[in-house]
């Protein structure tokens, strides 16, 4: 997976026990980690959809060459426009391989070896000031799209918009399925390859949301605030 490098600087709330910090570390590891992993998933499922079809048009086109030169035979029974009807709608979907189950794909994940070693997340700085921050570099989509979600939770919670924890939750599910950009492409990706918005939305929930809110509850205990622009 080849991407820009990035970096994301967080503000720092406070300082913490070792246990807090620990547990804040590996919640934005695990966030960084997923969210590279759903990259790579849809990435691969589309260049597998992509090549499937061209070796589908590619069968068509060449049954199509055969079957014309079959019908210029008088005795030929089958009407050259019924073949394509039946070809287009009967046999090429019929021939295309099987789609992976996404939560499987999930439940695979090793993220020791998923990740490569150049892409994995690394602690750049830190400033244990008042106020102070976290710097960490990585590849730019998961970096982007964690900037975008505390920022989003930060000026949420500012406004004291969600009632419960269920309520934000299901409301980061929403937020995200209907973000424009990176989330959006990937979902019309995956809706391409014939995933239904069940399917879908169970995926982003265990790749993306749930990630997330564990490194967002780590707002609600004022280790971290926003993102530094």
């Amino acid at each position: 997976m080849a991407e820009q490098v990035s970096n994301l600087r967080l503000n720092s709330e406070r300082l913490g026990s070792v246990e807090e910090i620990r547990q804040f570390l590996s919640d934005f590891e695990n966030a960084y980690n997923h969210l590279y992993a759903f990259d790579v998933i849809v990435d691969s499922i589309y260049e597998a959809s992509e090549k499937g079809d061209q070796i589908a048009n590619e069968r068509f086109e060449h049954s199509r060459r055969l079957f014309k030169e079959f019908s210029r035979r008088k005795d030929f029974p089958i009407d050259p426009f019924f073949f394509e009807i039946f070809y287009r709608d009967y046999y090429i979907p019929r021939q295309s391989a099987p789609r992976p189950n996404l939560l499987e794909l999930h439940r695979s994940i090793e993220f020791s070896t998923f990740i490569l070693p150049g892409d994995k997340l690394q602690l750049s700085k830190i400033s244990i000031e008042s106020p102070g921050f976290w710097e960490f570099i990585g590849t730019l989509n998961p970096l982007q799209q964690i900037r975008e979600y505390l920022k989003d939770r930060h000026e949420r919670n500012k406004d004291n918009k969600y009632r419960s924890r269920q309520e934000e939750e299901q409301g980061d599910l929403d937020t995200i399925m209907k973000r424009e950009g990176i989330i959006s492409q990937r979902i019309d990706i995956l809706r391409k390859a014939g995933y239904s918005d069940t399917e879908i939305r169970q995926f982003i929930n265990v790749m993306i949301v749930k990630p997330l809110n564990l490194l967002g509850g780590q707002q609600d205990n004022q280790l971290i605030g926003g993102p530094e622009e």
